[in-house]
């Protein structure tokens, strides 16, 4: 097992990587990063694919402020976005979470299991009920889906978690949580495994440095995203999409993995 000193260099050299391949790595550190790269076929490879990453991200910048007639559904921009400057503050997790999306919405491969699928699971009852965190804690205690824990909404959004139920979809396990306000509920859903294509379409656009799907089906609004490579379906009715947005993008304060 590497250790911490291995580590931290190691966090070093992939932070270094990401702001060289966006342009944001000071000149200070950028011949040493360089000399290393030269050297190592592995980190030729990574910054490789971090700077495709970078790309994708920006043409999704692009696309979200674009014109809506120029805006994806399922076909190529129209035209070539703008050269624009570094897009700060993404890290390469954004820039990976754009990349994936992006493919998606061009016709990326077909998943057995859809997201309107994954959405009606919002529509059956909750079996379990949910214990609330102590103190100041933003994520639900003892639940959890692919290692991710679900987000605790009451205190800072008045969205109550009333339950949560588990289902065996298409081969994957689905964990449900269901939250309440006053007469309205929305369903979080995430979805282990490989990501589930975006719905026919289906509008992307970035929000707090995460590319987010958004679409219905059936008169329910649906916003889906990347959490570590797993799918997260957020769905409601009645409920607005600037709403869904802001619980669906809310970190805690930097306390909940993305």
């Amino acid at each position: 097992m590497p250790g911490r000193g291995q580590q931290l260099r190691s966090a070093v050299i992939e932070r270094d990587l990401a702001r060289l391949a966006d342009g944001t790595l000071e000149s200070s550190r950028r011949e040493r990063i360089e000399r290393l790269v030269a050297s190592s076929s592995e980190l030729q490879s990574q910054l490789a694919e971090q700077r495709v990453a970078v790309a994708a991200t920006r043409a999704v910048v692009a696309r979200e402020r674009a014109p809506l007639a120029l805006r994806l559904h399922g076909r190529p921009f129209a035209q070539p976005p703008r050269r624009r400057g570094p897009v700060l503050g993404m890290g390469l997790v954004g820039a990976v979470g754009a990349l994936v999306w992006l493919l998606v919405a061009l016709g990326g491969s077909q998943a057995t299991l859809t997201v309107a699928q994954a959405a009606a699971i919002g529509a059956r009852p909750a079996v379990v009920a949910i214990a609330e965190p102590r103190n100041d804690g933003v994520t639900l205690p003892r639940l959890r889906s692919a290692g991710l824990p679900f987000p605790y909404w009451e205190d800072r959004f008045d969205w109550r978690a009333a339950g949560a139920r588990t289902d065996r979809v298409r081969g994957r396990t689905l964990t449900t949580v269901f939250y309440r306000r006053g007469g309205r509920q929305v369903a979080y859903t995430i979805v282990p495994g490989g990501r589930l294509p975006a719905m026919p379409g289906a509008r992307m656009m970035v929000r707090g440095g995460i590319v987010v799907m958004s679409s219905s089906s059936d008169g329910e609004r649906i916003v889906t995203w990347l959490r570590r490579g797993h799918t997260c379906v957020l769905s409601g009715r009645g409920v607005s999409l600037e709403a869904l947005l802001k619980l669906a993008v809310w970190r805690g304060h930097g306390r909940i993995p993305f």
